[in-house]
């Protein structure tokens, strides 16, 4: 039985049939500020630290996420979950719902049919949060995205979900952060070259 009968006998017996609802929620509080880490070789991360609160179906869900490149790994990375510790800002309009460790993150700038989801999930080293990775090149254009302001929608998946709820949000960075962001790149890019250079000659 294909899922076109399987719908038209539901319909028949006056069935309802479980459908994935989508909410796009847009931040009471957000946050974004430069990640970078450098090594002994140079700049080796760079990236954003982001919280943002959102309320859905009337409580509220605070949300952290770090997503960054690194040139050690070649590979772009997310941490991302429910912090800790929400924020003050967010706490003053109510009760942070718990939850779960999620197990999917997507991101994408918000007009661009491209969306880059992460792969390789699995538990971060802090708690409640999930870590991915993703290639390099389409994780640099999202960065870059988030660098440059750009309106940008994310999800962070969890079990059991029965709607996914988009996070669509535009945060820009002070201009002393944004020159950071803007150095930190450009060494990365170096960076970059010389661990692939490297990997090349093994």
């Amino acid at each position: 039985m294909n899922l076109f009968q399987s719908a038209s006998i539901a319909l028949a017996f006056g069935l309802s049939m479980p459908a994935f609802a989508q909410t796009v929620s847009t931040p009471i509080y957000s946050l974004l500020r430069p990640l970078v880490e450098i090594d002994a070789n140079g700049n080796d991360i760079c990236g954003v630290d982001a919280i943002t609160a959102v309320i859905i179906n009337k409580k509220l869900e605070t949300y952290n996420f770090q997503f960054y490149v690194a040139a050690s790994t070649l590979m772009g990375h997310v941490n991302a979950g429910a912090p800790t510790t929400p924020p003050d800002n967010a706490k003053q309009a109510g009760a942070q719902k718990k939850l779960p460790r999620p197990t999917g993150f997507w991101i994408k700038k918000k007009d661009d049919a491209e969306v880059l989801r992460m792969r390789n999930i699995e538990a971060s080293s802090k708690p409640g949060q999930l870590h991915g990775t993703a290639d390099l090149v389409p994780a640099t254009r999202q960065l870059w995205n988030l660098i440059n302001g750009e309106e940008t929608q994310l999800s962070i998946e969890y079990p059991n979900q029965r709607s996914q709820n988009t996070i669509q949000f535009s945060e820009k960075l002070s201009d002393e952060d944004y020159d950071a962001m803007l150095a930190c790149m450009k060494k990365l890019t170096v960076s970059v070259h010389r661990v692939h250079e490297a990997n090349k000659t093994r």
